[in-house]
């Protein structure tokens, strides 16, 4: 026998003598098979997809919306509406040329007119065809933005739950949009990732001030940490976190005597991308028409700063986004908050068996 072939026979006789490490070199094969990044599907729920000054009575407005384009429209008399893009006619672009005419939606390549309940009510060559209707889909102005619908044909929406407190104590000071290359899901898992508010933005003795509520689509977690400042002490911060499902989350945070909210409204528009509105509001000071003029000036300023710092901490966590890869079995510590009960949660918002 040749060297060769003795050293062939020696390892043959090896692996057969050793079918725990064959079966462990397998199943190392397998978890890395499972690196591969494989987002969930697009989530069910509600989502923005502009804010409500955007929408002008008379506007028709294009939105990207998972991974197809819908229209937006604003009827004479205020209604809102959302639909498919495409007039079920001969499919032209209801977003080029299409027209706001009262209370109806005009095609700009025949001149058929749809209601607001999606039927078509006229047509300029007979009588309207009765297969001639808008795919409408189901929209909801709160919060100061207007939601669209996804999900599954026939189920009723559950509905976005009001903030506690009148809106009217409240001024909206600031607002901006990014892109995002992340999922939903993964977006609002930030909000229960405790170890990276330390290891990204330097949010310190970060911690659960009561465990997380889930009840139904909605998610309530109260957090404290510590925020250091470079010209003043250390702040201590009381966050609570109102989400509700996948595209809604609302941070209200109590700091050096200052409340504010702060609305991060997430909506996918491809497999792997999300447009992100944001938007800011300070609770009102002042009681006297002087006091409520000069807090005014104060907290549009401040508004601001606020904003500006918020879209810098987010800007933090873009690298990660941007290389990361979603793991479906992910390995979690003890400290990093309760992920796995989050992720329990998130999986009603997908279709059933469905892999997310």
């Amino acid at each position: 026998m040749t060297t060769f072939e003795a050293q062939g026979a020696a390892t043959q006789t090896g692996l057969a003598d050793q079918p725990e490490q064959t079966a462990a070199v397998s199943a190392s094969l397998e978890e890395a098979r499972q690196l591969r990044d494989a987002p969930p599907p697009f989530p069910f729920g509600w989502f923005a997809v502009a804010l409500c000054h955007e929408l002008r009575a008379g506007a028709v407005l294009t939105r990207q919306f998972m991974d197809r384009e819908i229209v937006i429209y604003r009827t004479q008399s205020g209604t809102v509406c959302a639909a498919e893009a495409y007039c079920p006619h001969l499919g032209a672009h209801l977003g080029h040329g299409g027209e706001v005419c009262g209370e109806e939606l005009r095609c700009p390549f025949h001149g058929f007119r749809f209601s607001v309940k999606g039927s078509c009510v006229y047509s300029p060559s007979g009588a309207p065809p009765p297969a001639a209707r808008l795919g409408l889909l189901e929209v909801r102005e709160i919060h100061g933005a207007i939601f669209v619908w996804h999900g599954p044909a026939g189920q009723v929406p559950w509905e976005i739950e009001p903030l506690a407190g009148d809106e009217s104590d409240w001024r909206r000071v600031q607002h901006t949009v990014r892109h995002v290359h992340s999922h939903p899901q993964e977006l609002v898992e930030n909000s229960i990732d405790i170890t990276h508010f330390g290891a990204v933005h330097g949010l310190w003795n970060a911690q659960l001030a009561e465990p997380p509520i889930f009840d139904g689509p909605q998610l309530r977690v109260d957090y404290t940490y510590t925020q250091s400042a470079r010209w003043k002490s250390d702040a201590d911060v009381t966050m609570r976190i109102r989400i509700d499902g996948l595209g809604v989350v609302v941070n209200e945070v109590d700091t050096r005597g200052v409340s504010m909210r702060v609305f991060s409204l997430a909506t996918p528009v491809s497999e792997r991308d999300t447009i992100q509105h944001l938007l800011v509001s300070v609770r009102k000071r002042g009681r006297s028409p002087v006091g409520k003029a000069f807090w005014g000036g104060v907290e549009k300023m401040s508004g601001r700063f606020i904003l500006r710092g918020l879209v810098g901490q987010l800007k933090q966590d873009d690298p990660v986004w941007v290389n990361k890869k979603y793991l479906r079995r992910p390995a979690i510590a003890e400290g990093d908050g309760p992920i796995h009960a989050y992720r329990r949660w998130a999986s009603q918002f997908y279709p059933e068996g469905a892999a997310w």
